[in-house]
């Protein structure tokens, strides 16, 4: 790697979780994610070994639980919505674009810093495989962010899907309400959907255990979590950028039916909230 690339460890565990579900969890499986795999699995140490190797800790199934929950959950949106352009805010390794439908009737984009860009691009020709969609490098909550987006393609007389997994945690309030703020060119009828950490009064113990596990990694990282909002106030920013909110629920709530209870490591955890918002 070269000094253009910057790898995001919080990415590659988000990537690893996903690969490991169908292997080491129980059925039923959220999803099965063989391109996160693959990615993996080019690394030496690769970190899907550390998933693989100790899948009853309980910091790395509350990280597999995490990662494929606001995955399916994208999903089964996304195809709900009928929307044909898609994006992803803070892209880093979300291999999503890459389980819809390979006839071209949904376009993809990219959108994150450009040395994140570039190390997804390095991992992808590591790993021989084609990337799902147009890359577009811009710092999230740059009042540029939707022009550049429409500089590469994007239709802004059409409404489209955004999603933001994993990000807002990593930015502080200014910088969410900013990237909020900065949406405002979209059509109406654009849906998000993004997930935010619980305030610690509102996590239960095993979401407590979780935050604290994961503070110490992603702070020694150089990726702390820099805000954690109450549903409340989540909304209230939202409503203030012009979206409504169409549902909040808790990661273990939105597993679907006949998820629970389980027999595996898998436990539900009230720490990560999921919302899904309509432009108006």
């Amino acid at each position: 790697m070269t000094d253009d690339f910057t790898p995001s460890m919080t990415a590659l565990l988000s990537a690893a979780a996903r690969a490991a579900h169908p292997i080491v969890d129980d059925a039923p499986h959220l999803l099965d994610d063989a391109v996160a795999r693959t990615l993996c699995e080019t690394l030496h140490p690769s970190p899907l070994d550390y998933q693989l190797a100790h899948p009853e800790v309980p910091v790395l199934a509350s990280a597999r639980l995490s990662s494929c929950v606001r995955s399916t959950y994208t999903d089964d949106r996304l195809r709900a919505s009928d929307l044909d352009q898609y994006v992803m805010l803070g892209a880093g390794l979300d291999t999503s674009a890459h389980r819809l439908p390979d006839d071209g009737t949904v376009r993809t984009w990219l959108l994150d810093r450009p040395g994140v860009l570039a190390w997804r691009a390095h991992l992808f020709a590591q790993a021989g495989l084609p990337d799902a969609g147009t890359p577009v490098p811009c710092d999230l909550g740059s009042p540029r962010l939707v022009a550049d987006l429409a500089g590469a393609g994007l239709e802004l007389s059409r409404p489209a899907f955004v999603t933001g997994l994993g990000v807002s945690m990593y930015l502080d309030e200014a910088a969410i309400r900013r990237t909020l703020a900065a949406l405002a060119p979209l059509a109406p009828g654009s849906q998000l959907v993004l997930d935010h950490i619980l305030p610690p009064e509102l996590r239960d113990e095993q979401g407590a255990a979780h935050a604290t596990a994961i503070a110490v990694f992603a702070g020694g990282a150089g990726e702390p979590w820099l805000c954690t909002p109450t549903p409340d106030v989540l909304s209230s920013w939202l409503d203030e950028a012009g979206w409504d909110v169409v549902q909040q629920v808790d990661e273990a709530d939105a597993t679907g039916p006949h998820f629970w209870p389980r027999t595996d490591a898998l436990r539900p955890v009230r720490l990560t909230r999921l919302v899904h918002a309509v432009r108006r």
